[in-house]
């Protein structure tokens, strides 16, 4: 079920998605740029990243959940100063999605539905 997911299908869902990726169990099955788009970061970076960075990040946020009052964990948003990173379990594996930090808000907010329903 996992490899039928593109980063085209992601893309699709809104124009100022500029990065898609998805890892399972470590490994790496889509890492793009949206075509036309220049990356902030290196492709071996950005690869290295998908492998293990999405389950370290959503298990230190996974902490907070042990009590099952807040419920469990959706996502977790990463921002730096050009750029945004929403990270999340997505079927049996992580998906990230970047787009300019200064949209970030809007954009995941506006996907926010699509994404669960492709989940």
């Amino acid at each position: 079920m996992s490899n039928d997911v593109t980063a085209d299908q992601f893309f699709k869902l809104h124009p100022k998605l500029r990065w898609a990726a998805y890892s399972v169990d470590g490994k790496v099955l889509f890492c793009q740029m949206r075509p036309g788009v220049e990356s902030y970061t290196s492709d071996e970076g950005d690869r290295a990243f998908m492998q293990f960075g999405p389950l370290i990040i959503s298990g230190v946020g996974e902490r907070l959940t042990h009590s099952g009052g807040a419920g469990k964990l959706q996502s977790v948003l990463v921002n730096m100063e050009k750029d945004s990173v929403l990270l999340m379990k997505f079927r049996d594996g992580f998906l990230a999605l970047s787009v300019n930090r200064n949209e970030a808000f809007g954009v995941f907010q506006e996907i926010d539905t699509k994404l669960r329903e492709l989940a």
